[in-house]
């Protein structure tokens, strides 16, 4: 198999037919995610509100909208009857002063009940058709709680450049499609799929903030560096003689190696220094002038080349036009025209469909259709760690799927290494691998296996659990498999009817595939880094949010869903070769198209295309700040009648909501603004959003008991149909909790077999 696309390999939505009825990126990028895994996508011949130069934005529409057919807006209706789901992100507003909103809500009030319809909205304060603010990606970066920590402490927070919170959205509402046409195929009709950019964005920083606030680390901006390095000494960014680069070490060793490169300096011999959580805590500042200055006296290759000798995570930042340009995208298909010159991001994926022969036949895929848990019936085999990959499978825990964690009895996920959380200033108390709160957000849901997978029994244990599994999980280094014999085809000499998703950094093929790292690596790799900033000379870049992890969960969440819908149609099995990195640049279009000239695509710094005024401004108050976006000639009017203005200046309009927004509270800025219909929201932080009304009514969080942590208030899956939630039901697992009662229920292996495994080390089990 080469890592060349095909267009006729693997459709998995093949025959599905979708009607998208979109103004905004989060419906038009969910429309050609659908499209891109083979749906027949038909959209109204409507404009797309996007971040970019006014004489670029039929370009950009254009690219949105590839391989889709396109009608006339008031053909649209017609096309209802014929469609298999519907999607809408213009039925609260549109961006255009309504003009889209009126003939959405008439296609919507035409539908028949038995279709599904998936509607996106961007911020939601509740499940009533009303419940909604006027928002761009810039107030829904605020309100959410992404920008409190993106930025230097003592300036303006940053948003998310160019509309990645609808991205981000478009990717979950494909995941809630392809669930909806997973679901119909079991005899679930109809239903109303309701999720919002502000959901998508909240529980993402939910996810990461899992990592900071229970240990005691703040939320917050700490310039080009997660706050408080993220809990392990360095997460930053750097300059070098020929630009920036990453480090992000998360383990002592990769600490102690990269200390090593250094030539070992004395500085480093001090007590507590050889920790990397040490560090972290308590010497952050002190150890950045003397990594910094180690750093700015080489080029990037040469800090690579070490980094290559010694072994410890690097990725220089790429701009945008650099990034495109990598031979391990050219190789994969990634990169292609879209006329006049200009170039996107195409498929971020590759799928190896894999007809089942007959015999054996595949194990039949049973769905219950339970309504507030769809995946009931699904059995997963989750071969995933830290992030990305048990992110992706916690969510079909939520999903109501049977999710079995297999954890290395040598080599414990790292996610329980993150140390104890802290309550009332102390570390919890119990053991070492069983007080980690991110590892507990990740895992919520789940049974737990110990398998040491290097032994010939441990591997041959996992081969027999995945022949009764309707779906493997993994997310590891291409060829780690393989070499146990569990890969793909090793696994479906027993399962044809197998689905396995493969989510590495890089893909499976390609110069580059065995490229490893965390998310700084990626937003490095692809040019994001080089976006989020307050000029080229400043970049601060996305450690906070390391936004690369559930960006890829997202995608291999709605890829997945898509297979599993092929299998129930046709009984194939399929091997699913998700990039990571690719799927982070598939968010970043219009820089990828912006990008072909010369110059680098600058960071936007809060600002707009074409939306103005468009940023953020501080306001009464320590830290204060409100996020404001004008989008139209009307919102502009609105914005000026707020400032007490008759009209609106020819000049000096953001000169004028500067010296406003500084005598108002934040809060009652954005009740004013908001009830005139201009876009404008508080920059909140975490606890501001964990204790929001809003928050509590879009269920979006729910309180989880743990043996050892106590209560934890757990993020799950952002989506609602009829306005049911799917919150986590279970908190996460003990280390190998389930280990006798799996492999004595599904492999019927006796007791007197499983004490002997346990004793020899195959296996690791909890005394229960």
């Amino acid at each position: 198999m080469t890592g060349r696309r095909d267009p006729a390999i693997g459709q998995p939505l093949e025959g599905c037919r979708v009607l998208e009825l979109s103004t905004h990126v989060s419906g038009a990028y969910c429309g050609l995610l659908l499209r891109l895994m083979g749906a027949e996508v038909v959209r109204w011949d409507a404009p797309v509100a996007v971040d970019c130069p006014p004489e670029s934005i039929a370009e950009a529409t254009t690219a949105l909208s590839a391989g889709k057919l396109t009608v006339p807006t008031d053909d649209a209706w017609k096309t209802c009857a014929e469609a298999d789901l519907v999607l809408f992100d213009s039925l609260d507003e549109d961006a255009f002063d309504g003009v889209w909103t009126r003939p959405s809500q008439k296609v919507r009030d035409m539908l028949d009940p038995s279709t599904p319809v998936v509607d996106i909205g961007a911020i939601r304060t509740g499940t009533d058709p009303g419940d909604w603010l006027p928002a761009s990606s810039l107030t829904v970066s605020a309100f959410a709680g992404m920008s409190w920590a993106i930025g230097a402490k003592d300036k303006a927070p940053l948003a998310l450049p160019y509309d990645i919170p609808g991205y981000l959205a478009g990717v979950e509402a494909a995941g809630a499609a392809c669930l909806a046409l997973l679901t119909r195929e079991f005899g679930v009709r109809g239903g109303r799929w309701d999720l919002s950019e502000a959901d998508v964005v909240a529980t993402y920083v939910g996810h990461i903030c899992s990592n900071f606030v229970h240990y005691g680390r703040p939320w917050a901006r700490d310039g080009a560096r997660a706050s408080a390095s993220g809990g392990f000494y360095p997460a930053a960014m750097f300059r070098c003689r020929d630009g920036f680069v990453s480090l992000f070490c998360r383990t002592n060793r990769e600490w102690s190696n990269l200390v090593k490169a250094m030539g070992s300096p004395e500085w480093a011999q001090q007590p507590g220094f050889d920790d990397g959580r040490v560090v972290a805590a308590h010497h952050a500042d002190e150890v950045d002038v003397h990594l910094k200055a180690w750093v700015a006296a080489q080029t990037s290759d040469e800090i690579n080349r070490r980094a290559v000798e010694f072994g410890f995570p690097i990725a220089r930042v790429l701009s945008i036009n650099e990034a495109r340009e990598q031979d391990q995208f050219a190789e994969r298909g990634l990169i292609r025209e879209v006329g006049a010159g200009r170039r996107v991001s195409g498929r971020p994926w590759v799928v190896h469909r894999a007809p089942s022969p007959a015999p054996p036949r595949p194990r039949k895929l049973e769905l219950h259709s339970v309504e507030d848990a769809p995946l009931t019936g699904l059995r997963v085999l989750d071969l995933t760690w830290v992030w990305s990959g048990p992110m992706l499978t916690a969510a079909l825990a939520d999903l109501g799927a049977r999710v079995v964690k297999v954890e290395g009895v040598r080599r414990p996920d790292p996610s329980r290494l993150r140390g104890a959380a802290i309550r009332d200033g102390k570390p919890v108390p119990g053991p070492d691998l069983e007080l980690s709160p991110y590892f507990n957000q990740m895992n919520r849901g789940k049974l737990s296996v110990g398998i040491d997978i290097t032994t010939d029994r441990g591997a041959d244990l996992v081969r027999a659990l995945a022949a009764n599994s309707d779906v493997v999980v993994e997310n590891m280094r291409p060829g780690a498999l393989d070499r146990r014999g569990l890969g793909y085809a090793d696994l479906r000499k027993e399962n044809p009817g197998l689905v396995m998703l493969s989510m590495s950094m890089m893909g499976q093929t390609g110069p580059m595939r065995l490229v490893g790292g965390y998310a700084p690596v990626m937003s490095g790799l692809t040019g994001l880094d080089s976006l989020v900033g307050y000029s080229p000379d400043e970049l601060i870049g996305l450690y906070n949010p390391a936004l690369g992890d559930p960006n890829g969960a997202a995608h291999g969440l709605a890829l997945l869903l898509a297979a599993l819908r092929q299998r129930a149609v046709t009984g194939d099995g399929a091997w699913l070769d998700l990039a990571q990195v690719e799927c982070l640049m598939s968010i970043l279009r219009i820089p990828v198209m912006l990008a072909d000239g010369a110059d680098p695509v600058p960071p936007p710094a809060n600002g707009h295309g074409t939306f103005e005024p468009h940023g953020v401004f501080r306001c009464r108050g320590e830290d204060s700040w409100l996020a404001i976006a004008a989008r139209t000639d009307l919102e502009r009017q609105a914005l000026a009648r707020a400032l007490g203005m008759n009209e609106v200046p020819m000049a000096g309009l953001t000169l004028a909501v500067e010296e406003w927004c500084a005598a108002h509270a934040p809060e009652d800025a954005a009740r004013l603004l908001t009830d005139q219909g201009v876009p404008a929201a508080v920059v909140n932080g975490i606890a501001a959003v964990e204790s929001s009304t809003w928050a509590a009514a879009r269920d979006l969080r729910r309180p989880t008991t743990h043996r050892y942590l106590g209560e934890q208030l757990t993020w799950g899956v952002s989506w609602k149909r009829q306005g049911l939630s799917y919150p986590p039901h279970r908190a996460s697992p003990l280390f190998g909790e389930h280990t006798r009662h799996v492999l004595a229920a599904e492999l019927r292996i006796s007791s007197q077999e499983l004490d002997e495994l346990v004793e020899s080390g195959v296996l690791a089990a909890q005394d229960t």
